[in-house]
């Protein structure tokens, strides 16, 4: 990528400035194929109880039910798997294999997007806590540990299609006792910026999450500049398009969707 000289003060120019923002956010044949998340999965102490609260507090729609030993058989048997080798028994099993038995339950976010919750026995009394954990309510050191290492699933942040839901949401929560953070806008100086608004909160067995909304219906994203979101001044090799005139940003496909 072509750039200018530096100032006489040592500064970047602004060709220099930008390079960050020169973001090939696309490449390789599998672009498009991916359209959503299929399911997650988190840990609950009592599946009791996390049926109340993603049912009956957050709305989520109960779609599955199952309990299952998680050895080859046992998934065999119970979880109906027909996946030939992929759950086949053998002679020298993993050596991190475990054998218990679990609750699952499958509630449907939307659009076709699943969250599940296992129940085990053992699982921990206070999951690590989030990194950015100051951004939960005060009560994270009562329900969560601090984190030795980092975890597979930092948290889990729910979608709303509006602001005025994230914020009918919040009051919903409060009303029944959850404690929750405030809304964080990220807005930037005199507002220019724009990204997600959010609060945070635990679930009954100290899964930190997050409700979050784009507000998509907002018409100012039409217009947007999103190079705006490319921040880190530092990306690693593979982020940055070293074409001469960079790239024009692409915009998330909720924007344009009739575009796609």
């Amino acid at each position: 990528m072509t750039t200018t000289a530096p100032r006489a003060d040592g500064s970047p120019t602004s060709g220099e400035s930008q390079r960050h923002q020169h973001i090939r956010q696309e490449h390789g044949p599998a672009t498009g194929l991916i359209t959503g998340i299929n399911h997650l999965v988190l840990f609950t102490r009592d599946m009791d109880e996390g049926v109340r609260f993603y049912r009956d507090l957050l709305g989520l729609r109960v779609m599955r039910t199952v309990r299952f030993n998680t050895s080859a058989d046992g998934l065999r048997t119970a979880a109906n798997h027909s996946s030939g080798g992929a759950v086949e028994s053998t002679s020298e099993p993993s050596a991190v294999a475990v054998d218990v038995t679990v609750r699952q339950v499958f509630f449907e976010m939307g659009n076709g997007e699943l969250f599940s919750l296992y129940e085990a026995p053992h699982v921990a009394e206070k999951p690590a806590a989030p990194v950015s954990s100051v951004l939960w309510p005060s009560i994270v050191s009562d329900v969560c540990s601090q984190p030795v290492e980092p975890q597979k699933l930092d948290h889990l942040s729910f979608d709303v299609p509006r602001h005025a839901d994230l914020v009918w949401f919040r009051e919903h929560l409060l009303a029944h006792g959850v404690v929750v953070s405030e809304i964080s806008e990220r807005r930037g100086v005199n507002n220019t910026h724009r990204f997600i608004s959010s609060f945070y909160f635990f679930d009954p067995s100290g899964n930190p999450l997050e409700i979050a909304s784009f507000d998509a219906s907002d018409g100012a994203w039409k217009s947007y500049d999103f190079s705006d979101w490319f921040m880190d001044e530092d990306p690693v090799p593979a982020l940055v398009d070293e074409s001469p005139d960079g790239v024009q940003p692409l915009a998330p496909h909720w924007v344009h969707p009739t575009a796609e």
